[in-house]
């Protein structure tokens, strides 16, 4: 919610912590950052000149808090071709803070998944059952937001080449997964702003049009599946990679489990490992999140703990 009170913010500093990236004028121009253009983003400057590993986003009607989420500068600093000297600190910061903290970042901190909450709240006060998604739509959803991840990398990569595509295909094609992500959509409402809803400039516009709204709809679904976006964003498939070998890790004690399934019902993304574990102690699944849910709702004592560089931060 830092994120959200930094749009009431009345006169973002800027502060430059960290050299920005300038864009190469002969690479693919940002002239869709005009009001009416799918990827309108603030002119202003974010409070902090940074980005970070969770959903950040430049799509709002003042200076952000943060300067973007860590695929958003992956995407565009790859397309400029942006010289090592100004990436490698931003990039040294990024491996810190995703190895230090992983997948929290999404379950604690990211915005969408705190609007994820919100609904899911919303349908308990319904009084309406969510809806069960089966292990083959789960494993669907860990492919598609593995193929999104390195889809945009690639997609970035091959458009700051000038002669890719037909005319106009670069600029369109620029920061495709921000076209895609339902924060560009959701975001600016909270300044006050209307988002741009379509973009009829072309045929690949109008076809990322039609697809940020059909993941604007499957956000919104939600409502009856708890964390549904988590399981296909692209953003959390980058930090995943951190979840094992990084310093926040869930650890379980086999011994004192009674396999009573409370940490695979309670868990908002179905993840299974944490009660299937019989002799492994580390049972941080790529998809975790790390609410510590699980630890919560886990009813044997010191069966399950949350622990940071070692440290114990939770038990059940």
């Amino acid at each position: 919610f830092l994120f959200y009170g930094a749009l009431l913010w009345p006169k973002p500093v800027e502060i430059g912590m960290l050299p920005a990236p300038k864009p190469d004028k002969s690479q693919p121009k940002t002239s869709k950052y005009a009001d009416n253009r799918i990827l309108w983003v603030s002119s202003k400057a974010a409070i902090f000149d940074f980005s970070l590993p969770t959903l950040t986003c430049r799509f709002m009607s003042i200076g952000p808090l943060f300067l973007s989420c860590s695929l958003h500068w992956f995407s565009e600093n790859i397309t400029w071709l942006t010289s090592l000297r100004i990436v490698l600190p931003h990039l040294l910061l990024f491996f810190v803070l995703a190895f230090v903290l992983a997948r929290f970042w999404c379950g604690w901190v990211c915005p969408l998944g705190a609007m994820q909450d919100v609904l899911n709240w919303i349908r308990k006060v319904l009084r309406l059952n969510p809806l069960i998604v089966s292990d083959g739509w789960n494993g669907f959803f860990a492919k598609t937001r593995q193929f999104l991840l390195y889809m945009s990398l690639v997609v970035s990569a091959l458009i700051a080449i000038p002669a890719f595509g037909f005319e106009g295909a670069n600029d369109a094609l620029f920061l495709i997964y921000c076209q895609l992500c339902p924060a560009r959509l959701i975001y600016p409402l909270f300044g006050g702003v209307k988002p741009c809803y379509y973009d009829f400039t072309n045929s690949i516009t109008i076809f990322m049009t039609v697809l940020g709204w059909l993941f604007l709809a499957f956000f919104l679904v939600s409502l009856a599946v708890p964390r549904l976006w988590c399981r296909i964003c692209a953003i959390g498939a980058l930090v995943s990679y951190f979840n094992r070998g990084g310093l926040a890790r869930l650890e379980k004690n086999s011994q004192k489990c009674t396999f009573c399934g409370a940490c695979r019902r309670c868990c908002p993304v179905d993840i299974s490992l944490v009660y299937q574990a019989r002799d492994q102690r580390v049972v941080t699944d790529p998809k975790c999140v790390l609410c510590l849910r699980c630890v919560q709702e886990c009813p044997e004592k010191d069966c399950l703990e949350a622990k940071l560089a070692g440290q114990t931060i939770a038990k059940s």
